[in-house]
């Protein structure tokens, strides 16, 4: 009995691994996303920050100096659920937490600061690239622990006032992504749909 109780365990287990290393995205994928990083300033001023240069890419998601992430894992750190915005920021040696960023200049970001007499929250959208003018979903918590759904997703990482929403993406980052190489955007994954519900 107690044979059977550990066999089917480790099968429970081993069948959840199995499911989530074939999530997408796989293997063999290769996506792309628009990302900017926006801070306000002060009252009614913002700048959007350079985009990430360093190119060091230990897991598959990276991005080339181009103002896109690119993601397309070559091993099970950065497929499924495990292609994570997160993920994004460690390829380049920097990071995001809920509360700060690092960028690839070593120029650490944290919320609080005066934003136009209100204190500044980092917040992220997700937008799809594909229809801009689409509502996006906005996340204030677990912001490391976002996942890549799809290809032609764009976010924007923002330090805003609380309860505002972080703009789209300026043009220019959408015209590097429609430059790629089509055949880049070639995946068996079919097209989810953004969530609807907000979370954070």
């Amino acid at each position: 009995m107690a044979v059977v109780v550990i066999l089917g365990v480790l099968l429970v287990g081993w069948a959840r691994s199995n499911r989530e290393a074939t999530s997408a995205p796989r293997l063999g994928d290769h996506w792309h996303s628009v990302y900017e990083i926006y801070s306000c300033v002060g009252q009614g001023s913002h700048i959007y920050r350079p985009k990430i240069v360093v190119e060091r890419d230990p897991d598959g998601i990276h991005t080339h100096g181009d103002g896109l992430i690119h993601i397309h894992p070559f091993n099970s750190s950065a497929t499924g659920k495990r292609a994570q915005l997160g993920t994004f920021f460690e390829a380049f040696g920097g990071y995001i937490t809920d509360s700060a960023v690092k960028l690839d200049t070593g120029e650490v970001i944290e919320e609080g600061y005066d934003c136009g007499g209100q204190p500044a929250v980092l917040t992220v959208a997700r937008f799809d690239a594909q229809d801009r003018n689409r509502d996006p979903q906005i996340y204030t918590e677990g912001l490391a622990d976002i996942r890549f759904l799809k290809n032609l997703e764009a976010f924007t990482i923002a330090f805003i006032p609380a309860g505002e929403t972080p703009p789209v993406p300026r043009p220019e980052r959408y015209t590097f992504l429609e430059a790629v190489d089509p055949r880049a955007l070639v995946s068996d994954v079919p097209v989810l749909d953004l969530p609807t519900t907000t979370s954070g």
